[in-house]
């Protein structure tokens, strides 16, 4: 993974700790109370997110996000793929930003399920089906 992609992936992993934060409500003494050094809790309101259990073989369309979209599969082992590169394995824990504008798509291992949280803004655009031989990178 290239450093400007795994430092994406990391400040989205932190900015998702602090939205966590902010989802359980303020604690004694506010959110300072939980840092060292000035902080703003931002607004996510326009983020959405979802959790998904894709069975084993089951997948996305492609489909084209206007800004980055971050995945992390929480249980199982997960494939993902950019138009015109090759497929790719997601452990669990393992996560990975796609990029926006870019057409892909996401889902289980052919042979294991997986549970995928992702987090995206922007605009969503769904297209074709993502065919068995797309899938199995032929």
């Amino acid at each position: 993974m290239s450093g400007k992609i795994s430092s994406l992936v990391r400040a989205a992993a932190t900015g998702l700790a602090i939205v966590s934060l902010a989802a359980l409500g303020q604690p004694q003494g506010g959110f300072q109370s939980l840092f060292t050094g000035e902080i703003a809790i931002v607004d996510s309101s326009e983020m959405n997110s979802s959790r998904i259990r894709f069975e084993a073989g089951a997948r996305t369309n492609w489909h084209v996000h206007s800004e980055p979209q971050l995945l992390l599969i929480e249980e199982g082992r997960g494939r993902w793929q950019e138009e015109g590169d090759a497929v790719h394995v997601l452990e669990a824990g393992e996560p990975v930003l796609t990029r926006g504008a870019v057409s892909h798509w996401h889902g289980a291992d052919p042979d294991q399920a997986a549970v995928q949280f992702s987090v995206y803004a922007g605009e969503l655009e769904w297209q074709d089906a993502v065919t068995d031989d797309e899938y199995l990178g032929r």
